[in-house]
C-alpha cells in the first residue's frame, strides 16, 4: 500500500487502537492465484512477549480455513474512519482527495482446534 511519509503512523499503541475499535476486520489469502476475502471479527490479543496476535473465528463452512491452513501468509485490514476533503477547504489551490485511517497486518495463520481455547474465544467474541 502507498503511505506518504508525512502520513505514515508508526505509533504502536494508535494502531492497536484503531484495530481495537474498528476490530470487524477483511482477512485476504490467496487461492489459485485470486484474492479471497471474508470480513470477520477480530479480537487484538496483547502479549508481553511478542508485539501482539489477532485472534478470529470462521465458520469451517467457510473455505477459506483451507487456505489458512496451508501456513500462507494472509493480510488482515481494519479500516477506521474516513472522510472526504475539498479542495475549498485549502489555504492554496489543491486538489480533492480522500482522508482516512486504515491497519494492515501480514503474518500467519495457525488454527485453534483445542476446544476450551476456542470455546474461550467465541466467548469473546460476543
Amino acid at each position: 500500500m502507498y503511505i506518504p511519509t508525512q502520513f505514515k503512523e508508526e505509533n504502536f499503541e494508535r494502531l492497536v487502537t484503531l484495530i481495537e475499535d474498528y476490530s470487524f476486520g477483511t482477512l485476504v489469502s490467496t487461492h489459485a492465484g485470486l484474492p479471497f476475502v471474508s470480513h470477520l471479527p477480530f479480537l487484538f490479543e496483547k502479549d508481553a512477549a511478542t508485539p501482539g496476535k489477532l485472534i478470529g473465528h470462521m465458520a469451517r463452512a467457510n473455505p477459506q480455513w483451507q487456505h489458512l491452513a496451508q501456513g500462507q501468509t494472509v493480510l488482515a485490514v481494519f479500516q477506521g474512519p474516513h472522510a472526504y476533503v475539498s479542495p475549498i477547504w485549502y489555504a492554496a489551490q489543491g486538489v480533492p482527495t480522500w482522508n482516512y485511517a486504515v491497519v494492515h497486518l501480514y503474518g500467519k495463520a495457525r488454527m485453534i482446534d483445542e476446544s476450551s481455547q476456542l470455546e474461550a474465544l467465541l466467548n469473546a467474541t460476543k
